[in-house]
């Protein structure tokens, strides 16, 4: 998840939810992209807790949830 769509779902979370605790545990990450460094969030959590945060976004920031679904349909195809 690109950095600016991860600070905008993390500000509309409710800082006491299981949602924000998963977010807050990810981790930035770069990838070579062209002719620079792309920098990410990498959010490490189980199917379900991916599924929350896919609920989640549909109702607070739907930006993220083209790249949630993305990561939940890679996750699919490799197991």
């Amino acid at each position: 998840m690109l950095l600016v769509v991860y600070d905008g779902f993390v500000d509309k979370c409710d800082q006491s939810s299981r949602e924000y605790a998963i977010l807050k545990n990810g981790l930035i990450i770069r990838r070579p992209k062209e002719n620079h460094f792309e920098r990410l969030m990498e959010i490490h959590c189980d199917m379900e807790e991916a599924n929350k945060l896919l609920l989640l976004a549909s109702k607070v920031y739907p930006e993220a949830i083209e790249d949630i679904a993305k990561a939940i349909a890679a996750t699919s195809k490799s197991d």
